[in-house]
């Protein structure tokens, strides 16, 4: 299908492509599943290829086929459609969607969190479940983050399992995360926001110990939302904002800013013609520095006039990243969602955070 979203559900408020079951209450585990396209099982089964064979028979040489298996390979299908999901090794085990949304359960049960959004993404390749926690946190007003805890499947062999707090912006829903995690990797590829789990092993005993893990990160999560009050309160420029977009979004710039810096270490070695030379080629990368690029450009203007933004302070820069990442970008909206759940922008913002946060020294 044209969109990267196959399924799901969200309680009481449409998604923004309108193509979400919408639940008027928070539901159970059983109804998650049900409402959100995601009670089916992946299966495992071997990867097989056909070989052509001579055989000699009493009217001479023929060719048959016959199929054999792949060693060491394995196919996820998915068993409500026998859709092919990925290929894996035989290594790899597979994670249910069922012991997905039944994760959750005992944090629903003693009233931590609730599920509020689940689905399916690129034809059951990727899974999501999501849940509110209880607490929400005033970064200023007007201003609140709401701490989600977001569980994420791949059944094609590429994502791990995924568990981050995600703390939400309610003035715009940008999602936003202090740092990523890789797509693959244990227990102890652990961050501040949360867990990436490999395929391998004893699935839902690793998945249990993240999520004790996990709770106390969000209480760790209140604590640090000090840095996101400081950054309420830090005053930057509009040119501080040029030059963070750049050194996010813009390879030229990057790739100018080093060749400089390598040209300025080489002359100080040179002689005075090869000095004057290099000078020059300094002074043309110069020019590449100052040139707008495209999404400082949209940076810029989001820093100003997205929504919740004052075009101020830090908050007001990394807010307007945000802003960026998860709408404006290339792509369609639910390609944005991939990327800034699983991948490029996912890691864009928590560059992002790294960059202001080093530079105030926070």
């Amino acid at each position: 299908m044209a969109h990267e979203f196959e399924s799901g559900f969200v309680v009481r408020e449409q998604a923004w492509h309108g193509l979400a079951t919408v639940l008027p209450e928070n539901p159970s585990v059983d109804e998650a599943l049900r409402a959100s396209g995601l009670d089916w099982d992946v299966e495992v089964r071997p990867m097989q290829t056909t070989v052509q064979e001579a055989v000699m028979g009493n009217d001479g040489i023929s060719e048959t086929t016959r199929v054999i298996n792949v060693p060491g390979g394995r196919v996820m299908v998915r068993g409500s459609d026998q859709s092919v999901l990925g290929y894996v090794s035989s290594q790899y085990k597979p994670f249910q969607n069922r012991e997905g949304f039944s994760w959750f359960q005992p944090l629903i049960d003693d009233g931590t969190a609730k599920l509020v959004t689940a689905g399916s993404l690129q034809e059951g390749r990727k899974v999501w479940m999501q849940a509110q926690y209880a607490d929400h946190i005033e970064v200023k007003d007007g201003d609140v983050l709401i701490p989600y805890l977001l569980l994420a499947l791949g059944h094609d062999g590429k994502l791990a399992v995924r568990i981050q707090n995600t703390p939400t912006r309610v003035v715009c829903w940008n999602t936003m995360q202090a740092a990523g995690v890789k797509e693959d990797g244990d227990l102890d590829n652990a961050t501040t926001s949360g867990f990436s789990i490999a395929h391998k092993g004893n699935m839902v005993a690793k998945v249990e110990q993240a999520r004790r893990a996990i709770v106390m990160m969000n209480t760790e999560l209140k604590q640090s939302v000090d840095v996101y009050r400081r950054m309420t309160k830090l005053p930057v420029t509009e040119e501080y904002v040029r030059n963070l977009a750049k050194n996010l979004f813009d390879a030229d710039y990057m790739k100018a800013r080093d060749l400089i810096n390598k040209f300025r270490q080489r002359e100080e070695l040179a002689d005075v013609d090869i000095r004057e030379e290099t000078r020059s080629k300094i002074a043309e990368l110069e020019k590449l520095l100052h040139k707008e690029g495209r999404a400082e450009k949209k940076i810029v203007e989001a820093f100003h006039h997205s929504p919740g933004c004052e075009g101020k302070t830090a908050w007001d820069a990394f807010n307007a990243v945000t802003y960026h990442i998860d709408h404006k970008q290339k792509g369609t909206t639910d390609s944005r969602m991939t990327s800034s759940w699983f991948g490029g922008g996912s890691r864009k913002r928590a560059k992002a955070m790294q960059l202001i946060t080093g530079s105030a020294g926070m």
